[in-house]
């Protein structure tokens, strides 16, 4: 698969999307920055001024990102529509540059709460704009693929800062951090916009030569009639003609959202978002550290969170090849059905735990953290981000992403905040408890109500609530 990635006919696209990801890489940092830094934070070693912060501030730094993650959803709907998608990648770096600038300057509480809503502002706008980002530019083939590529580099990111944060001052980090969204905006700089904007914009030949970078294609395939090049002008009047439909189009209305297919399709995506949140990989990763404490592992939290990462990277990687080679529901249905089991042995180890510590099997908690985490990277955390554009019809399909991710934005604060008084309360099991019984559910949902959207043509039509493919141009 990567030979393909790096042949003349996908290089583009996969060096423009791999751009476009640099943001999610600096987002998964800040996701995971939280894991080993909270502990530090209520430790007497806390570097702040004010000493070890309560569990509640714990809380509060764990959730605030979904406010943020609210705000930059709404935020970046009117950005990428009225000025393009290029505008709006680069908008995501400003918030990112001074969260980093907060946390390095910033020496109470309020300074990292504040650091944390911008990096949901991030976030939110990066998952919402991002997958739609791709769905512009790839190819059909590897639409999934590529997809797969946002989670990776957010799960970078975590094995990036579980490592960092174990071995580097709670100054330094920040110091580094701050290059990643000056380097995100040089490389995105580079690239055209999608082809999509620019026909909305009217700049037609903008969005042949756009389409041809994104294919690859070179003026003399075009002008000597190669299959390569038959294929792009093929593919280009499609495009043409799926944007003078919608331009056709009457304004976006609520009885579009109330067709049959706007109504499947919204709940599956929000349903989508509730599994990716509260299967529980969200939480596992913000609160890393804690989750081993409670657990009872025998193995070092420093060295076992940045085991946690590998496995992260080593499962996106499995998923990266092989997403493409079948259908998203039996993924999802495998990567739900073992994230469940190892729930449900880590709640049954910690139960046993809580009432003999000398129970044994202390490395067990590591080993089912670890399974837990490369389940979930075969299908719950990257595949609900490229399949929500393909369930959602067309009209609807940017104020839906919209709104789901706004939606997935409030679960996570909601896990986020509860999570800490949770774990608590009621110890480790009845955490796991509670995913375990998402996971269960959720593969019932997926087997009798999703249906499978791999090689789905996304320029489509709609009629009477159905999806009409507009052309057999590939995408």
């Amino acid at each position: 698969m990567f030979l393909e990635f790096i042949s003349r006919q996908y290089r583009n696209q996969f060096a423009a999307v791999v751009a476009a990801n640099l943001i999610a890489a600096g987002y998964g940092i800040t996701v995971g920055w939280t894991a080993p830094i909270i502990p530090l934070l209520q430790s007497l070693d806390s570097p702040l001024p004010s000493g070890p912060i309560s569990t509640a501030e714990a809380s509060w730094i764990g959730s605030v990102m979904g406010f943020g993650g609210v705000t930059g959803t709404l935020l970046i709907a009117p950005i990428h529509t009225y000025f393009g998608k290029k505008v709006a990648l680069l908008s995501l770096a400003v918030p990112h540059l001074i969260l980093w600038t907060l946390l390095y300057l910033g020496d109470n509480v309020f300074y990292i709460y504040a650091a944390r809503v911008l990096a949901g502002i991030t976030g939110g706008g990066m998952f919402a704009l991002v997958p739609l980002f791709v769905a512009d530019i790839a190819d059909r083939r590897i639409r999934g693929t590529l997809g797969s590529l946002t989670v990776l580099h957010i799960n970078f990111g975590l094995l990036a800062v579980y490592t960092a944060g174990n071995y580097l001052s709670y100054h330094t980090i920040p110091q580094i951090m701050i290059c990643l969204p000056v380097a995100f905006a040089a490389f995105v700089c580079l690239l055209p916009d999608t082809p999509y904007c620019l026909l909305r914009k009217g700049r037609l030949d903008d969005a042949e030569k756009s389409l041809m970078f994104y294919r690859n294609v070179a003026p003399e395939d075009l002008a000597s009639g190669t299959p390569q090049g038959l294929a792009f002008v093929e593919e280009f009047e499609n495009w043409k003609v799926f944007v003078r439909a919608e331009d056709d189009k009457e304004k976006l209305t609520l009885a579009d959202f109330a067709t049959p297919a706007a109504i499947r399709g919204m709940a599956i995506g929000i349903f989508l978002m509730a599994m990716n949140i509260y299967t529980g990989l969200f939480a596992i990763v913000t609160y890393a550290g804690n989750i081993l404490i409670a657990s009872g592992t025998s193995i070092d939290p420093k060295h076992a969170m940045s085991a946690l990462a590998i496995v992260i990277i080593l499962g996106n990687l499995t998923s990266f090849a092989i997403i493409d080679k079948a259908g998203r529901k039996i993924f999802l249905i495998i990567s739900n059905a073992s994230m469940g089991t190892f729930h449900a042995i880590l709640g049954i180890h910690a139960y046993l735990f809580e009432a003999d510590p000398d129970i044994g099997f202390a490395w067990l908690p590591v080993v089912c953290l670890a399974g837990t985490i490369f389940s979930a990277t075969l299908g719950v955390t990257n595949i609900p981000y490229f399949v929500l554009p393909e369930i959602l019809p067309a009209k609807i399909r940017s104020i839906g992403c919209t709104i789901c991710f706004v939606l997935m934005s409030s679960m996570a604060f909601v896990l986020t905040k509860t999570f800490p008084m949770v774990l608590e309360q009621f110890k480790l099991y009845g955490a796991v408890g509670v995913f375990t019984t998402v996971c269960a559910t959720s593969i019932v949902i997926i087997i009798f109500w999703m249906p499978e959207t791999k090689g789905k043509n996304l320029i489509v039509e709609e009629k009477d609530g159905k999806g009409v493919l507009a052309g057999k141009g590939k995408m």
